[in-house]
């Protein structure tokens, strides 16, 4: 969420143009996208929605799995997790 982006647009290579509106609900934790897109004559629209969680509640998700989380990473690299990271990679272990 530190890059949230509400829309966005965008053009493919064959002139289809795309565009996206986004809308967060913090206590869900989810995130829902619109997606519309035309080419020439033809539209389309497609809605889905995507859980995001924090790493905290990712680390309470491992331990009532039986897991402690021992470290967070930037994604696969050996960067530690920050507030920016747009990936999160959690190494745990078994109790």
């Amino acid at each position: 969420m530190a890059r949230f982006l509400a829309r966005d647009w965008w053009s493919a290579a064959d002139s289809t143009l795309f565009a996206q509106e986004r809308e967060f609900d913090p206590l869900s934790g989810i995130l829902s996208v619109t997606s519309t897109w035309r080419r020439g004559k033809r539209t389309g629209v497609r809605r889905h929605g995507v859980r995001l969680y924090t790493a905290s509640r990712l680390a309470e998700l491992c331990a009532s799995a039986g897991l402690v989380v021992e470290e967070a990473y930037d994604g696969f690299t050996d960067r530690p997790l920050r507030r920016t990271s747009t990936e999160m990679m959690l190494i745990a272990r078994k109790e």
